[in-house]
């Protein structure tokens, strides 16, 4: 009898694995079937209108620059001749007016002395342009 007894316990020693594999399988199939309904279900996205989307695109719009162009032939400012620099400084000023947040670029022909740009800045500043910029390597025409 004792052998038989210490035959049985050998055999209740040894854990059998295959069923405990099949079963993490098996959850582990399930979960991953599940999972994608899951987070499908959970995720809400709220797209923007489209009256919102162009109410925003045109508060944030940037104004179009002052372009001050220095030639030997005289000042233009936006393409328009200017009879001297006193009108131009009238002329930012009252454009800056309506838009403060407008930048000044003034460019110059190479031809142009150094003293005549510089006076052209001054007077661009007094007239209330806070965003100056200068154009380099333009071309007079």
């Amino acid at each position: 009898m004792e052998g038989s007894t210490s035959d049985d316990l050998d055999e209740t020693d040894k854990i059998n694995v295959v069923p405990l594999a099949d079963l993490s399988l098996v959850l582990l199939i399930i979960m991953m079937l599940l999972s994608p309904l899951a987070m499908s279900s959970m995720i809400r996205v709220e797209t923007p209108k489209v009256d919102k989307v162009k109410a925003a695109k045109t508060v944030n719009k940037i104004p179009d620059p002052l372009l001050v162009r220095i030639t030997k032939a005289g000042i233009t400012l936006n393409n328009n001749p200017v009879e001297s620099v006193d009108f131009l400084g009238e002329q930012i000023g009252i454009k800056l007016r309506d838009e403060p947040d407008r930048s000044v670029i003034v460019a110059a022909d190479d031809t142009v002395q150094v003293g005549e740009v510089v006076h052209v800045l001054d007077v661009a500043k007094q007239h209330g342009a806070d965003k100056i910029s200068l154009l380099k390597g333009t071309q007079g025409t």
